[in-house]
């Protein structure tokens, strides 16, 4: 066997360099970016591309005959429908359509290949005729004189101009697939990705037009150039334009997903585009696109004003006897030069939320009223019944004067309780930076508890997100619970938590602890404490554990009791926010025991 150099090897060398090299790229970011079927109908396009010039490398060196048969035959029969199949395959994932590839139409591919296979093999001439060799040549190409060479004269058979028919069928199907996807998303993909997708799909169709109407001879087969600028547009495409990620069509597949209802107006305030949830909300017509704004709107009895101020606001729509609530939020929409083209509107259901508002304000108002009710209506009355049993007291000692006074007493202290849980259990509404350390100082100094010692080991700069009045409440109510519940003297810690809960930046709790040297609470009672009424202590009311519980529920916080290392009661304040004005330093120390 020898080997010659014709003057399209170096052209079909450089387009396999190239087809390669973007196949070794297209491999890693197939693993890199994710199994998608779309990178992978590329890759396997790439494979057939590299193929083909590989066989066309083959075909142009050999000078034996039946080798050259051989090649051209594996070309026309295998390379050929390979190429065009996996052109479709790409066209179909490409434009998501990819039901189209199934068991039925990989098989029918598979199918023809190897139908084709078996005819070449069975008779060798079925595609080509071989008339024998014939000499070309010498030819000098940019300076560089290519020696006389010999080349198979091939005569195509009524069989080859069927099937390239058929290859051609199947070009356009699947160039007609891409161009149908990009007219109908023309708004949506960039103009450069565009141009690509149609240069790359239009490259095969034009050098198949080519042969087929024979305007070029056989021998100057265009397909090896063709397959090469498919390859490199597809790729451009792909990773120049990310054809995989393209921000318009997923902003656009997006939209379309979105539960909230949007709509696009153009200049005129004519409607041009929404989403399915817009168009169910208004029960748009089907030639909804063009309506104008205050058509398109009319189920909503506001003025649709907002449709052209830019700006936001909230609209109700009454379906059914039952009114839903929205927020609007109207945006321009400007093109390169900020010339304002048209109006983007997104509508956010509130209903619930507004339903949740109204259902906390009226609780509100009803504990504000029980409040009112405990602080006069009920306190009057005691003091009334104190004052009288005062005077009582001078004109005769009785224990059991001391006994009514001692239970009137008591019933004060449970009206106090009751007030505060009626205040505490209200929503917060907003909070402030509160220095943990100060509030844990400050709230000792209110508390009746003699004979204590507090010991705080917070450090200054940690500030959290907090109600201070009702973070005060919780200090003051766990020092209280720790002097009654234990014979004086007790040492009472307070620190930041280092472990569990809610996670930090470092994986670590975020919250704070009180804890006690006394004598603990027992395991079997730890989910008892915060019931209201519940109380170890001869005297308690049984509520401060409970308001503590509501108050910390209200900051949406959490509270469990434990073992202190002391052997006390230790309680653990979790899901506690740093305050936004020094969130990094207070998430560092409050991760820190």
């Amino acid at each position: 066997m020898t080997f010659q150099l014709q003057p399209e090897v170096p052209v079909f060398v450089g387009i396999l360099l190239v087809t390669a090299s973007l196949l070794v790229y297209s491999l890693r970011q197939y693993h890199r970016r994710g199994r998608t079927p779309e990178l992978l109908a590329f890759i396997v396009l790439l494979s057939v591309i590299c193929v083909w010039q590989l066989n066309a490398i083959f075909v142009s060196t050999i000078t034996v005959p039946a080798l050259i048969l051989a090649g051209n035959n594996f070309g026309n029969a295998v390379l050929v429908f390979a190429f065009v199949y996996s052109f479709t395959w790409f066209g179909l994932t490409y434009t998501e359509q990819t039901r189209w590839i199934n068991r039925w139409t990989v098989g029918f591919a598979l199918a023809t290949i190897a139908a084709t296979s078996v005819m070449v093999v069975l008779n060798p001439e079925f595609m080509l005729k071989a008339n024998g060799l014939m000499t070309q040549g010498p030819v000098t190409i940019a300076g560089i004189t290519f020696a006389e060479w010999v080349a198979l004269d091939l005569t195509l058979t009524p069989a080859f101009r069927l099937f390239q028919l058929y290859t051609y069928a199947i070009l356009l199907l699947g160039g007609g697939i891409i161009a149908r996807y990009l007219v109908a998303n023309r708004g949506d993909i960039y103009t450069g990705q565009a141009a690509a997708l149609c240069v790359g799909a239009g490259a095969p169709l034009a050098a198949s037009t080519a042969l087929f109407l024979r305007v070029l001879p056989p021998e100057w087969n265009p397909s090896h150039v063709a397959f090469g600028v498919t390859a490199v547009a597809f790729a451009v495409a792909i990773f120049r334009y990310r054809l995989l990620k393209v921000a318009p069509i997923g902003r656009k597949q997006l939209v379309e997903q979105l539960a909230d209802p949007v709509v696009m107006l153009d200049d005129h305030q004519r409607v041009v585009d929404c989403n399915p949830a817009a168009r169910e909300l208004v029960d748009a017509p089907e030639g909804w696109r063009g309506m104008a704004a205050t058509e398109f709107f009319a189920p909503f009895p506001d003025s649709v004003d907002w449709v052209t101020t830019d700006e936001s606001g909230e609209t109700t729509l009454s379906e059914a006897g039952t009114e839903r609530t929205f927020t609007v939020d109207s945006v321009p929409i400007e093109n390169r030069t900020n010339t304002q083209t048209g109006q983007l509107i997104r509508l956010h259901e509130i209903t619930e939320r507004k339903a949740r508002e109204q259902q906390l304000r009226d609780q509100n108002e009803h504990l504000d009223e029980f409040a009112s009710i405990v602080s006069h209506d009920l306190r009057s009355p005691l003091n009334v019944a104190k004052g009288r049993l005062k005077m009582a007291g001078r004109e005769c000692d009785s224990e059991e004067i001391e006994d009514a006074q001692a239970a009137l007493t008591r019933m004060e202290s449970m009206i106090d309780d009751l007030l505060t849980m009626a205040r505490t259990s209200q929503t917060i509404d907003a909070t402030e930076p509160v220095g943990l350390a100060a509030a844990a100082r400050t709230a000792w100094t209110y508390s009746d508890v003699d004979e204590c010692t507090l010991q705080a080991s917070v450090p200054e700069d940690v500030k959290i997100a907090a109600d201070r009045d009702r973070l005060l409440q919780v200090f003051e109510n766990l020092y209280v619970n720790a002097a009654e519940h234990n014979e004086t003297p007790v040492t009472v810690r307070v620190g930041v938590l280092g472990d569990g809960g809610l996670a930090t930046d470092a994986g670590q709790r975020s919250g704070f602890y009180v804890a006690d040297d006394g004598t603990g609470i027992d395991a079997t009672d730890h989910d008892d404490v915060f019931e209201s009424g519940y109380t170890a202590a001869s005297g308690g009311t049984g509520f401060g554990l409970a308001i503590v519980q509501d108050i910390v529920a209200a900051h949406n916080w959490e509270i469990t009791v434990t073992d202190s290392s002391d052997g006390g009661a230790r309680f653990e304040i979790t899901g506690v926010r740093p305050a936004a004005d020094d969130e990094a330093q207070s998430k560092r120390e409050l991760a820190q025991d």
